[in-house]
């Protein structure tokens, strides 16, 4: 069970290749912000120019888009 405050890597699908294959993204460092009833909001900070921006994320793991979470 995800809890509020655990540090995860989230996996899901963005597409296809020519080939039939999934194309795959991974979001490392991630915190978890909520989860519940399938939902999963995770939160996680980028690089820009001269600041960080810390981005919401929502995934509902129910959608065959969803790869999966690994604990950190």
């Amino acid at each position: 069970m995800l809890n509020k405050g655990d540090m995860v890597s989230v996996t899901y699908r963005v597409g296809w290749d020519q080939s039939g294959q999934a194309m795959l993204e991974t979001l490392e460092h991630c915190t978890v912000e909520k989860y519940k009833d399938g939902i999963l909001v995770v939160s996680y900070a980028t690089k820009k120019d001269d600041y960080v921006e810390i981005v919401n994320r929502t995934f509902d793991v129910n959608s065959p888009e969803f790869v999966g979470t690994v604990a950190l």
